[in-house]
């Protein structure tokens, strides 16, 4: 690990650091830049010396240093899987570009995966912003994003001489486009055979998110690998847990875990299916 790798995974805990306040506050439809840090408990501000991510936890034994309260794990979690995350993205893409892009894609993610497994809500906050961040960044996305098929067609449709500048943008408005709709039409059919809701429009956001930064191949990757983890942890919780079939699941925390998955293997799981056979 260079020097440059190592600042950047620290950066990663900072950020992670603001993503536990967003955590937290959005859902309550609180500021996340005001009032500063507190302990939930007592709320006492957190001192500067007390809020270095992770190391701050391990020296206060994970309690408040005013009150004694345990701190939740969440907060120690968020921080170091925000730093790793961020080491692979400098790792995989070497600074260029794409490494910044995706550290802020999967930045959201996290916040999503989380508000999701707590409060089985996906801000609007988010999910909307970052499906528009995700299409104006598209053309410092990874190349090939958009390099499929149905992009490059209906690129060329609309400038058959210059489609080559026009392909990023198309191809994230496709993904937004086929990721979230996919959702939208199973909830409407779910909806339709068994008269109540099935998904949340929440989902169908997040993964016009997902489509907006990865592209629809990738989008629909992402919906089997959050339909299959899902559907692993139900039958668990079914087989050992004494719950039944309606049992609800936080899909959206499956989905980005899936997204995150996605976005380091998918291209080469999709290189590895369309192979020759």
């Amino acid at each position: 690990m260079s020097i440059l790798h190592g600042f950047y995974f620290a950066f990663g805990l900072v950020v992670g650091s603001f993503l536990n306040v967003c955590i937290c506050r959005i859902p309550r439809g609180e500021s996340v830049v005001s009032p500063r840090s507190h302990c939930p408990g007592c709320g006492a501000a957190i001192r500067p010396h007390d809020n270095v991510p992770l190391l701050s936890y391990l020296l206060l034994h994970g309690r408040c240093r005013s009150c004694g309260e345990s701190i939740s794990l969440q907060y120690p979690v968020v921080e170091l899987a925000t730093g790793l995350l961020f080491y692979a993205c400098a790792a995989e893409w070497a600074f260029t570009p794409p490494t910044f892009v995706y550290s802020l894609f999967l930045a959201l993610l996290v916040i999503l995966v989380f508000v999701d497994y707590q409060h089985q809500i996906l801000p609007n906050v988010v999910t909307i912003p970052g499906t528009i961040a995700g299409i104006l960044l598209s053309p410092w996305q990874a190349e090939g994003t958009s390099r499929d098929f149905l992009s490059v067609a209906a690129a060329s449709a609309l400038n058959p001489d210059g489609y080559e500048t026009l392909l990023p943008w198309v191809g994230s408005v496709l993904g937004a486009l086929i990721g979230g709709g996919i959702l939208l039409v199973v909830g409407f059919a779910y909806q339709l055979v068994r008269r109540r809701a099935g998904l949340g429009m929440g989902d169908v956001k997040m993964m016009a998110m997902v489509g907006a930064f990865l592209g629809w191949r990738s989008a629909l990757l992402t919906i089997f690998a959050g339909s299959f983890a899902g559907s692993i942890i139900g039958l668990f919780l079914i087989m050992f847990k004494g719950k039944n079939l309606q049992h609800k699941l936080a899909f959206g925390t499956f989905l980005g875990t899936g997204a995150a998955a996605v976005l380091f293997f998918g291209a080469s799981f999709l290189g590895w299916y369309a192979g020759p056979r």
